[in-house]
């Protein structure tokens, strides 16, 4: 019979012309071509695959399926075990991570449950009949970098804290295309990751013209007491598309933010100087 493919029973090998599946990840920016960097240690991913069709629709529960952690830098190990067999036919494969320790989402009829603001989402999928198969994976949700400098008779000194207002949470990730749907409201803000004077956020894609809030508490001219600054941040063609790294310019005045420019970028998962970008999922 064919393997279900849970996280149980699947160790051993009942046919003995079952292939044994196995998988290696590397983690590139959706949208912009650019090198690709083996996927980290310890990150959690779910994989399965589903009869190949022509119309790669998705319907129903995978052949096989099984969560993975990466035993070491790009390669994929199964959770408590588990291998993947496959019998010898053409299967549609697909993968989903958070990036991170925590566990992938979970999909039914492939749709997603509800996902949240804060999470690097990685996507990728693939028609293969190898025995390794090497993932690609692809950012499925998108990032807001703000890059801040001091304006006339204005030196900085620190960023305290920085906040902004994400799109509601609750999207949802097809798994035969990768794509999250647009939110199109906003929820309370958020902490964003500080970086010196980058400041960061992973959120869910935004299909929006009103802006977001970006409120910045900051240090500056040596001053005992801490200034904060609140500005709309209006997503460029109202849009913060999937996959995209947007970078926003942002001057500080004396008592105003102006905005020298905002850029579609490569995903940003270090700094300047190499140093990850926070915050960093636990």
């Amino acid at each position: 019979e064919e393997n279900s493919g849970g996280e149980e029973g699947n160790n051993d090998n009942p046919d003995k012309k079952d292939a044994l599946i196995t998988f290696s990840a590397s983690v590139e920016g959706r949208n912009i071509t650019r090198a690709m960097s083996p996927m980290g240690k310890g990150l959690q991913s779910w994989l399965c695959a589903y009869t190949a069709n022509t119309s790669n629709n998705i319907t129903g529960a995978p052949v096989a399926q099984g969560n993975y952690v990466t035993s070491s830098p790009g390669v994929l190990t199964g959770n408590l075990g588990y291998k993947m067999y496959l019998s010898n036919a053409i299967y549609s494969f697909y993968a989903v991570s958070c990036n991170s320790t925590s566990p992938a989402p979970t999909f039914t009829n492939g749709l997603s449950e509800p996902l949240s603001n804060g999470v690097d989402y990685l996507w990728w999928h693939a028609v293969h009949q190898e025995i390794n198969i090497p993932i690609t994976y692809q950012h499925a949700a998108t990032q807001v970098v703000v890059a801040i400098a001091g304006g006339e008779n204005i030196t900085l000194n620190k960023i305290l804290s920085a906040t902004i207002t994400p799109p509601k949470p609750g999207a949802i990730m097809d798994l035969s295309t990768g794509i999250i749907t647009s939110e199109v409201s906003y929820d309370k803000a958020a902490d964003m990751g500080i970086n010196d004077f980058t400041v960061q956020y992973i959120m869910l894609p935004v299909k929006s013209s009103s802006p977001m809030t970006l409120t910045l508490e900051l240090m500056v001219n040596g001053e005992s007491f801490s200034r904060t600054y609140t500005t709309p941040l209006t997503p460029p063609n109202n849009l913060l598309s999937a996959g995209n790294s947007y970078l926003f310019r942002a001057v500080i005045n004396e008592n105003s933010i102006s905005f020298a420019n905002v850029s579609v970028k490569e995903w940003t998962e270090v700094d300047e100087s190499g140093n990850p970008l926070y915050p960093v999922q636990d």
